[in-house]
């Protein structure tokens, strides 16, 4: 079974979703950004901490900061044999470089959905994650397609059973 999946793509995405059917199901730790930024900035993962995109808690160096912590977090986890799943956005090339140049053969997963689906998710999310529809659609301005990484995308419109048995598949080495 591959020891480190990223799963990545914009709010509302259905990233958590899968995140959390391979810990749940499948027993990775789950190192989720949204978690780990405010946890580096003494913030309760409860606590709201919305700001305008790139503002607040969600500056450039501030994201270079949780990017580079969720890197080191799932290499120790690694090296104690576990299987890992980082749950970012990974806009930006360097962000899947960091975990390139860290790991040998991660499994990178677009999660997709309808930018009608995810309007309605991020419109009624009670969640750690502080995006809401304006912060998709400026992280859609700005994502960097991944031509350098191998990846799948999966739709997350779909049930748990269904995408379970995708991800067991995925996973497979």
């Amino acid at each position: 079974m591959r020891n480190l999946v990223v799963v990545f793509g914009l709010s509302g995405s259905g990233k958590s979703f899968l995140s959390r059917i391979l810990h749940e199901e499948l027993g990775y730790e789950w190192l989720r950004s949204d978690v780990v930024r405010k946890e580096l900035m003494g913030i309760s993962p409860e606590q709201k901490a919305k700001a305008e995109f790139g503002k607040g808690i969600y500056t450039e160096d501030i994201t270079r900061r949780v990017y580079r912590e969720m890197v080191r977090r799932a290499k120790e986890l690694v090296a104690e044999g576990k299987r890992v799943v980082l749950d970012a956005t990974f806009l930006k090339r360097w962000q899947r470089d960091l975990v390139r140049e860290n790991f040998e053969k991660p499994l990178f997963i677009l999660a997709s959905a309808s930018e009608e689906e995810i309007r309605r998710r991020l419109s009624n999310r009670r969640d750690v994650s502080d995006a809401d529809f304006s912060i998709y659609l400026k992280q859609k301005e700005v994502f960097e397609p991944p031509e350098e990484v191998e990846y799948v995308v999966v739709n997350t419109e779909r049930g748990r059973e269904e995408l379970l048995s995708v991800l067991k598949d995925l996973v497979k080495d």
